[in-house]
């Protein structure tokens, strides 16, 4: 099994995560994308949209970091990254959806005005209505994340693929000075995903250190 990731990736880092949660062996693959190394034709044929994360398992060429999440997850059970239930993996996969085409879209726009470790590692800053127009999705999704966690520690009892799904952007925008205070619940939540010995595995081939 390869795994295609960059550096200060949190895409890469949503997979590196459940490749650890999952304890897969695993052979890493580092694409330099400020060399421009997802261009190039050897790794256009791993994913023709040249970007990151990408997994190879023998056969299978899997891009987009939840399906990859998702084929990990099916593949090792033994991790129980999935819930047992038909209805407990529909409801997971709305924290996917939800994940992927809203929060993480308004984290993006924020942690690249406020995170000086990622704009230092891609030299570039976003700008700063980008930032504020993030800030205000962010008003609106996280008090709905803080609804759910009420009287449970992960979005669906039981630790699962929605969790790992929001860690990556979520630490960014907090490394970035966000102030979760207003909702404690989602606060406290994040504290126990940046906890895990998993979480520590893959910030550590995925991240950075700051200069």
């Amino acid at each position: 099994m390869d795994f295609f990731y960059g550096r200060m990736s949190g895409n890469s880092l949503r997979s590196a995560f459940a490749l650890a949660e999952a304890g897969v062996q695993y052979q890493p693959r580092l694409v330099d994308t400020k060399a421009g190394e997802q261009a190039s034709a050897a790794y256009r044929a791993v994913n023709p949209m040249g970007k990151i994360p990408s997994l190879v398992d023998g056969s299978v060429r899997l891009w987009e970091s939840n399906a990859i999440n998702w084929y990990l997850a099916e593949k090792f059970p033994q991790a129980k990254l999935l819930p047992a239930s038909l209805e407990g993996r529909a409801s997971m996969l709305r924290w996917l959806l939800f994940q992927s085409a809203h929060v993480s879209l308004a984290a993006v726009s924020l942690f690249r005005f406020t995170n000086a470790r990622v704009q230092q590692f891609w030299q570039f800053k976003g700008g700063q209505a980008g930032a504020e127009a993030g800030r205000k999705e962010l008003a609106r999704y996280l008090p709905v994340l803080e609804q759910q966690l009420e009287g449970r520690d992960w979005l669906e009892t039981d630790f699962t693929l929605a969790d790992v799904a929001y860690a990556p952007h979520f630490a960014l925008i907090a490394e970035g000075g966000f102030d979760f205070a207003p909702y404690p619940l989602t606060a406290a939540w994040l504290k126990r995903l940046l906890a895990r010995p998993a979480w520590e595995k893959a910030a550590a081939l995925v991240l950075v250190a700051a200069t």
